[in-house]
């Protein structure tokens, strides 16, 4: 689908159904709904005073005019009650659209830029969350499904404005490059388990830039390490939980030269489980078809490198993926077992089902080591007591530098990616020592995302670290918050927002 920008009226522009919208509680619509509205002969206001639409975020109403716009048909959606509108608002609305668009089947659709009038979203912001919207509601992974479902050629937005276009068109960008970093990722998320293993995750890096133009392909590097180089550099924690698979383990370093060749480093960590089956610690078989996400962080950190590029993002950034499948065998790891990590540090293995932890403790030491990072982030689907505590609303976020910590904030509530700061308190180390190591690899049944997060804190040394544990939000069950059910691509928007701000914002 190709997403558009184009000066002009939207009661005059040729599409298939054209899109404007109302705020709840608005008796007379306004600006270019009020436009169509009195074109079209006052149907929205009617529909508005009988009750039949009152513009709730979520909602929407269809028209099929006899006159007054080119179009033949019309979609209002609502935008929810002004005093509560973001641009993030913006975003979600679009997916009520998509699915309208495709059920009638639709080939062009064309849409104001929700928020940038009496929403006060200036044009570019507004732009860019519209566009973003589209292409995340445009997401459908359908490989193996027979009939493929209708796909929308053309979205189309219109901005009156003319000295407005410019912002516009640049935020319509934006957008849309996002988004199709995000989506790049969701396909691999969505991917079944036996056609992503830790090998097809490695080939699936080696194409991050595929797609781009050259220029921003050429700033992207990606080098896979084997069994031999990850046994040389004594890398404990892969090695031992890829030992129960059939399929070696791989440690993935995708490398994005945006800034000076000399200059510092940002590294984000992802873990990269393909499918977790919990080892000897088995999980339960009920909702294991799922445990296919558990890379979901590994496609975040690689979509990030993606959009790095297409945005041309002024930052060195490096994607550090460990990539294993946690699977019981002969040859599985045990609980009882004490790994020897990267680092030198030895834990204690009480569960083979906490295995995330383990591979990112290591990956994050050959990041210390290799770059010498100035921030470090990691993402992991890391713990079921993060869905406990936080549900599938807010990414779980720790850190060990406050300014950091106050960044990732910021950049959460300008991206509309929400996370929520958990405390690291001293105190909590003690729940994760071992009695015959030097940490054992779950601290018990009491907070247990905290207790995950202290043990990879203490892999993060006196590099500015950042993690996010993205269990409950890289998945969606149930359409919600403009997202249809399936993978969410967390926490690329957030990521994103971050690397493109300067430190001193």
């Amino acid at each position: 689908m190709r997403i558009e920008c184009t000066s002009g009226d939207i009661r005059t522009v040729k599409a298939d159904m054209v899109v404007v919208n109302l705020f709840e509680g608005t008796a007379k619509p306004g600006g270019a709904t009020g436009a169509v509205d009195a074109a079209i002969g006052g149907a929205i206001a009617a529909a508005v005073r009988g009750g039949d639409f009152d513009g709730r975020l979520g909602e929407s109403y269809f028209l099929r005019p006899a006159r007054g716009v080119s179009a033949p048909r019309v979609l209002v959606v609502g935008l929810g009650k002004k005093e509560k509108f973001t641009a993030d608002v913006a975003r979600q609305v679009a997916l009520p659209v998509l699915k309208a668009a495709k059920r009638m089947k639709l080939s062009t659709v064309a849409s104001v830029v929700h928020g940038a009038g009496v929403g006060g979203i200036s044009p570019e912001t507004a732009a860019r969350f519209c566009a973003l919207g589209v292409a995340l509601s445009s997401f459908e992974y359908d490989r193996f499904k027979e009939e493929k479902g209708h796909r929308l050629s053309r979205f189309l937005f219109v901005e009156r404005d003319a000295k407005a276009l410019p912002a516009v068109r640049a935020g319509v960008f934006h957008g849309v490059k996002l988004g199709e970093a995000i989506n790049w990722g969701r396909v691999l998320v969505a991917t079944p388990p036996a056609d992503l293993r830790p090998d097809d995750l490695a080939r699936a890096a080696r194409k991050v830039g595929a797609g781009l133009d050259s220029r921003a392909a050429a700033r992207i590097r990606v080098r896979v390490l084997g069994v031999r180089e990850l046994t040389a550099l004594k890398a404990g924690g892969i090695l031992a939980v890829g030992k129960g698979s059939q399929a070696p383990p791989r440690l993935i370093a995708a490398e994005y030269r945006g800034g000076p060749a000399a200059g510092k480093w940002t590294v984000l960590v992802g873990k990269g489980v393909t499918f977790d089956t919990g080892g000897i610690s088995l999980k339960k078989w009920e909702g294991m078809e799922k445990m296919k996400y558990d890379m979901a962080g590994a496609a975040g950190m690689l979509s990030a490198i993606r959009a790095c590029a297409a945005l041309g993002v002024r930052r060195n950034v490096a994607a550090v993926v460990p990539a294993v499948e946690n699977m019981p065998s002969g040859s599985a790891y045990r609980p009882g077992d004490v790994l020897r990590m990267m680092s030198g540090k030895t834990v204690e293995i009480l569960s083979t089902d906490a295995e995330g932890r383990l591979i990112l403790a290591d990956a994050m030491t050959y990041a210390r080591r290799k770059y010498r990072p100035e921030v470090m982030v990691d993402a992991a689907t890391l713990t079921g007591a993060c869905v406990v505590a936080l549900g599938s609303v807010n990414i779980g976020m720790m850190g060990n530098d406050e300014r950091l910590v106050a960044r990732m904030k910021s950049a959460s509530a300008l991206s509309g990616e929400k996370a929520w700061e958990l405390p690291l308190h001293e105190e909590y180390l003690e729940q994760i020592k071992s009695e015959i190591g030097d940490l054992k690899n779950i601290g018990g049944p009491e907070a247990g995302t905290i207790t995950a997060g202290y043990f990879l804190k203490e892999f993060a040394g006196d590099t500015p670290w950042v993690h996010f544990d993205i269990a409950g939000t890289a998945w969606v069950e149930k359409e919600k918050r403009g997202y249809a059910p399936g993978p969410s691509g967390a926490p690329v928007r957030l990521l994103a927002e971050f690397l493109s701000t300067p430190a001193g914002r």
